[in-house]
């Protein structure tokens, strides 16, 4: 398994931390990874000097065999990406029509397509039905992205989320709305 340190600055007090960068994240091998994912800690850090939690999503391949999926996280990636991965030759060999692929842009839809995946749904589905109620709903919030709505499940049901990404000043916001 690929691993590289990098170090970046905290912003609570300057001080840089190490941060261990997972090039590829097998949940066969490594399973508490999964949980630490699905709990949001996987990408928090925390600094040794302030005790600040710093998050930091880099490049990611997830994958998990026994269910044949495999998600790639590309933060901030090039338009294009999508177009360069699709155009990559495989070995038939390699090619399992079964095989789960897709590209998310962060931790948040990282966790989303794992969660629909291990309940039976289909995420291209819930992709559609996200592509609606956004489409419904942007007129009253303009500045909402696609990317801000989330298929969410609990105890009580399922449901869709708008979570802004951003607040303007790089801070996550809290859900406000929730689409049964």
């Amino acid at each position: 398994m690929a691993v590289e340190i990098i170090e970046v600055e905290c912003p609570g007090c300057g001080e840089m931390i190490q941060v261990r960068q997972e090039e590829f994240v097998d949940v066969k091998e490594n399973p508490e990874y999964r949980e630490k994912i699905i709990e949001g800690d996987f990408f928090l850090n925390r600094c040794p000097s302030c005790g600040d939690v710093v998050m930091v999503e880099y490049p990611l391949m997830y994958m998990d065999p026994d269910r044949k999926l495999n998600f790639y996280m590309a933060p901030e990636h090039e338009d294009d990406l999508l177009e360069q991965l699709n155009s990559l030759e495989l070995p038939e060999a390699a090619v399992d029509a079964e095989a789960v692929f897709r590209l998310v842009p962060n931790g948040l839809g990282l966790t989303e397509k794992i969660l629909i995946a291990e309940t039976g749904r289909d995420d291209r589905v819930l992709e559609l039905c996200k592509f609606v109620i956004w489409d419904q709903v942007r007129e009253e919030w303009p500045d909402l992205e696609p990317g801000d709505l989330l298929y969410m499940f609990d105890e009580d049901g399922e449901y869709f989320v708008i979570w802004p990404s951003d607040n303007g000043q790089d801070e996550r916001s809290s859900p406000f709305l929730c689409v049964n």
